[in-house]
């Protein structure tokens, strides 16, 4: 699944401002990661209060970057389910993480 990741709003807060861009850019980048690590762990322990908690933060920021298609897969992840793939996910959030690392290097 590919991903259409749009900066734009981010562009317009930090447009007039490189290196506060590249300072957010870097810790987007970093919360993302570890949500990524958390997300994959916690499924492979069926941890569904590490799952729901980062679920809820990530939403607002898949939602800026148009990754919505994370936030519908871990939206379908439900409690019942008795075995979460996650390979899905991780490549998505890969694709978004990608997408941070190549819009900082064009910021700097």
């Amino acid at each position: 699944m590919s991903l259409h990741l749009r900066f734009d709003q981010y562009d317009a807060i930090f447009g007039d401002d490189p290196e506060a861009y590249l300072s957010f850019l870097d810790t987007l980048e970093a919360t993302l990661a570890k949500s990524k690590r958390n997300l994959i762990q916690a499924a492979a322990s069926q941890d569904w209060n590490v799952i729901s908690a980062t679920r809820h933060s990530l939403k607002p920021t898949m939602t800026l970057l148009g990754a919505e298609p994370i936030n519908d897969l871990l939206h379908e992840w439900r409690p019942t389910m008795s075995d979460l793939d996650a390979t899905l996910l991780d490549r998505m959030l890969s694709q978004v993480l990608e997408a941070v690392s190549e819009k900082k290097a064009k910021t700097e």
